[in-house]
């Protein structure tokens, strides 16, 4: 029989996480901050946020690490309102649940909006160390794709809990250096408040060794969200030019999202014939396509430089396999495809210049052979989760001695 938290160790930790989600990569960072000796308590939902009918229950995963699922009504995270609302609700259940328990430092990212906010107002109650995630800059994004007014009530009432944020915060995690400066240059953070730690892959055992992929068959495929915020047309007129070069060269979106009808019709109007979309598929189910295709490909709209980071990089880097990057200048992922030459870089909204890049590395066997090969140093030397936990524990270990 599970005993309660309190009953165990009365409720003390030395760092409470707040999230919407318990995804991989918090479950990854809760369990390695745990193992490493913190004592970690997880606050999230009791429902699943992508599936809401699915429930959870609070559970000790081990004696440092303690998940506290916070009652949540039974809401469409596709509805602006009733996500807007959902996020309202657990803002002000995990305060509740916060403010009895004796919690050394808190955690939270930037989004969703309000819950961050929420967490920070109770580190201030406890006077108690605050660290931002700052995955994704807000209002500042929505202004910058003008999705709302820079007068609208909304943004200015976000506008303004993200600069006590950004200023109240003991530490921010960038999780990019393209966001870094942008917080320093936009909103005069001190440089020594922040650091850059960046999203990573859990670590795999198995020893990844390149392989050339079948031949006659050469797959550029993409994963994931299918939304406004991944840019994917460029692809797809890039696969259309690709297709009067080489038919050989199969493209693949895999996933869903709001814009995906959109892109089916693009495809169907105009007769792309070598681009197929496929729905979600099950973690090993997907594992098994991802191992299928010769470059994995992450975008990145151009206003979103300095805003946001796309975390499916790592999962590519985790799988082995190399990266085509449709990203901005100067942001995050060019400047690590500089460093650590795991894929292809190409400009958004350059259609030919991708043509032009997917050809290249077909064709350039020994190329995509390097190419891979620094895919899976980078992840093994940077990109992985023991590296990014072990600076998570430095960070936060710091500021409990400070306190």
């Amino acid at each position: 029989m599970i005993q309660s938290e309190e009953n165990i160790q009365g409720g003390n930790y030395d760092i409470a996480i707040v999230v919407v989600s318990f995804g991989s990569l918090v479950r990854e960072l809760a369990e390695g901050l745990a193992a490493k000796g913190l004592k970690v308590l997880v606050v999230v939902p009791g429902r699943d946020y992508k599936r809401p009918d699915v429930c959870f229950k609070s559970e000790r995963i081990n004696p440092n690490l303690f998940i506290e699922r916070v009652t949540v009504p039974r809401l469409d995270k596709n509805s602006m309102f009733q996500k807007l609302v959902l996020f309202c609700c657990f803002a002000y259940r995990a305060s509740k649940t916060l403010a009895h328990k004796k919690i050394n430092s808190f955690l939270a990212p930037m989004m969703p909006v309000i819950i961050p906010y929420q967490t920070f107002l109770i580190s201030r109650r406890k006077n108690k160390p605050f660290i931002l995630l700052l995955e994704d800059m807000v209002p500042d994004t929505w202004l910058r794709r003008k999705r709302f007014s820079r007068h609208h009530p909304f943004v200015k009432m976000i506008g303004k809990q993200t600069k006590r944020l950004l200023h109240g915060s003991e530490k921010i995690i960038a999780l990019g250096r393209d966001m870094k400066d942008y917080i320093q240059t936009n909103y005069d953070v001190p440089m020594g408040k922040i650091a850059f730690i960046p999203n990573w892959g859990k670590l795999s055992q198995d020893t990844f060794k390149y392989q050339p992929p079948a031949e006659n068959r050469f797959v550029i495929m993409y994963g994931g969200t299918i939304s406004e915020a991944q840019n994917l047309e460029p692809l797809l007129f890039a696969a259309e030019i690709v297709a009067t070069k080489d038919q050989s060269i199969e493209f693949q979106i895999i996933g869903s999202g709001m814009k995906k009808d959109e892109l089916q019709k693009i495809v169907l109007d105009r007769n792309i014939n070598n681009v197929k979309f496929l729905d979600l598929q099950p973690e090993e189910e997907y594992k098994k396509t991802m191992d299928s295709a010769s470059l994995l490909v992450v975008s990145l709209r151009n206003e979103s430089k300095g805003m946001s980071v796309p975390s499916k990089t790592y999962t590519c880097l985790a799988a082995g396999k190399p990266v085509l990057a449709i990203v901005p200048y100067g942001s995050e992922i060019f400047l690590e495809i500089q460093e650590d030459g795991y894929g292809i870089f190409c400009p958004p909204d350059d259609p030919q210049e991708i043509a032009q890049a997917i050809l290249r590395v077909k064709n350039d066997k020994k190329m995509l052979a390097q190419i891979t090969n620094n895919a899976i140093d980078a992840h093994r030397l940077k990109y992985n989760d023991q590296v990014a936990v072990n600076n998570y524990y430095k960070l936060i270990s710091n500021l409990l001695d400070k306190g």
